[in-house]
């Protein structure tokens, strides 16, 4: 029996219907159109006023269109905004509305449905983004334009512009049905079970280049063993940051149909400190574990090399990142003179002993245990202490805690410094759980916070970075990587800094 068609020129195919050669057609491989991946969660909603979960914000750009997009690297870039928006005042900011865009039912996005969506984050408390727009007084339409008034001077609003907008005729709504609901993304909702969702392509999408994955299919799979045999057996083309090291590793070794793509991506995980505790809050105990720490081998050995050493909050790749400054050195030596120096000398092995809190997840407790055993060296004993998170948030924020590490999701504006060090920030009013203060730099900051002009705010913001370098509040450890799974038939996509899969709107099949 032959394996391909009998055919002695590839200006005939084979039918397989009739067994005759079929003259006049050349040989060609059908292009596949329809993309399976799986997330290992459900998503909650594609309500785009109410997406607050790390699964449904990874799909919003792929059914909605907004006012401001992320490239690659996190950086907003106009969506829906004709142009970037402008500053008519330190309070008043002007959106343009590109002309042309379409929902998913042929009919216009309108500045009339911009503004009615931000009405309603604006007025409707129940809304679950409506806490990033509580500092906004008024949104009105006036032709193509949408200007948004403002309480005080914020030049990290801007940020807040990337909810997907409906029309406006669903603003009050509380709660819309996927299917019916029209979209003005790429794609728009075609089904929605308890275990997967599809999305098919928006006949009226405008954007650039042509879609060539006319159907994404998106299955929920809690269970790790399940994605990897899926993966492996051909049954999913798409897995991201859901297969663990050692599966990685399976795969590198097994399977050459998939290969495992990685970028730096915007989480920062920090070992953070309590400086109104006696022993935490000295500066000496901060600089000495910081030289004490080996960022490298923990990286190496825990992380599988899927993060970057990290000097600050902002990822590697902001424009706001001041360069000047480096992770500090591993010298145990010097780790052990500055604790001399500061009378904290040993006692037997022991110079002084500090707890360390941190969730249960099984990796944060290896590394809570690594940084342990690292820092026993130069005499200092922790006592890691895993705790569920509902426990750790409420330790942390009543200041029950000496030391903790957690990872600061996903931040590109530089405005989230005043969140985390302000002296305002404490908690309950933001997340300076560390209770750290420092005047000169609340003062860098709120400059930071009324600045609109980019090269101002470059200036501003790394001085901020060198006023914590110098105190050391928090220890920056490293940015984990972004990480996925792909069949190799899978081209043009790229991994986002945020997680998100807006590169699919670029990926195609080859045969």
């Amino acid at each position: 029996m032959r394996s391909r068609p009998p055919c002695g020129s590839t200006l005939k195919t084979w039918s397989v219907a009739l067994g005759v050669c079929v003259p006049g057609l050349a040989l060609q491989a059908t292009e596949r159109t329809h993309l399976r991946l799986a997330l290992h969660d459900s998503i909650r909603t594609v309500d785009p006023r109410q997406t607050v979960d790390e699964n449904s914000r990874s799909i919003e750009d792929l059914i909605h269109c907004s006012l401001m997009q992320r490239d690659a690297d996190g950086q907003l870039i106009p969506g829906l905004a004709a142009k970037d928006p402008q500053w008519k005042s330190p309070k008043i900011l002007e959106v343009t509305v590109k002309a042309g865009v379409k929902f998913s039912d042929g009919s216009a996005v309108t500045a009339n449905d911009v503004a009615a969506i931000y009405h309603a984050l604006v007025t409707d408390k129940a809304l679950a983004r409506s806490r990033s727009f509580q500092q906004v007084t008024a949104v009105q339409a006036q032709g193509e334009t949408v200007s948004f008034t403002l309480h005080e001077p914020d030049a990290s609003f801007i940020g807040n512009l990337v909810v997907g907008i409906l029309p406006a005729k669903l603003a009050k709504t509380r709660t819309i049905d996927p299917i019916q609901s029209p979209s003005c993304g790429p794609y728009h909702m075609k089904s929605h079970e308890w275990n997967s969702i599809i999305l098919k392509e928006n006949p009226h999408y405008a954007g650039s280049p042509k879609l060539r994955l006319k159907q994404i299919e998106i299955r929920f799979s809690l269970d790790e063993k399940i994605r990897l045999a899926q993966l492996q057996a051909g049954e999913l083309d798409l897995v991201q940051n859901g297969i663990s090291l050692p599966g990685l590793k399976e795969i590198a070794k097994k399977n050459p149909q998939l290969e495992v793509l990685k970028r730096p991506g915007l989480n920062t995980t920090y070992l953070g400190f309590n400086l109104r505790d006696g022993l935490a809050g000295q500066a000496a105990v901060r600089e000495a574990i910081a030289h004490a720490i080996n960022r490298d081998e923990i990286i190496s050995m825990i992380l599988g090399g899927m993060a970057t050493p990290a000097t600050t909050l902002l990822p590697p790749h902001s424009p706001f990142l001041n360069q000047e400054l480096k992770p500090r050195p591993l010298d145990l030596s010097l780790a052990e003179k500055i604790l001399d120096d500061a009378g904290l000398t040993k006692k037997g092995e022991t110079r002084l002993a500090l707890n360390y809190k941190t969730t249960t997840d099984i990796t944060s407790i290896s590394i809570a245990k690594a940084i342990a055993a690292q820092v026993k060296k130069i005499g200092i004993k922790i006592v890691v202490e895993p705790v569920e998170w509902r426990r750790l948030k409420q330790d942390l924020d009543a200041g029950r805690v000496q030391l903790w590490s957690l990872t600061w999701d996903g931040g590109t504006d530089p405005d989230m410094y005043r969140h985390a060090f302000a002296t305002r920030s404490f908690p309950p009013r933001g997340d300076n759980r560390g209770r750290y203060s420092n005047p000169k730099l609340d003062e860098v900051l709120e400059k930071g916070k009324i600045t609109s002009s980019q090269d101002q705010r470059i200036r501003i913001y790394q001085e901020a970075q060198m006023l914590l370098d110098k105190d050391l509040p928090y220890i920056f450890l490293w940015h984990e990587d972004q990480f996925a799974v792909v069949n190799r038939a899978l081209k043009g996509f790229q991994l986002r800094a945020d997680g998100r899969y807006t590169a699919l709107t670029e990926a195609f099949f080859v045969p």
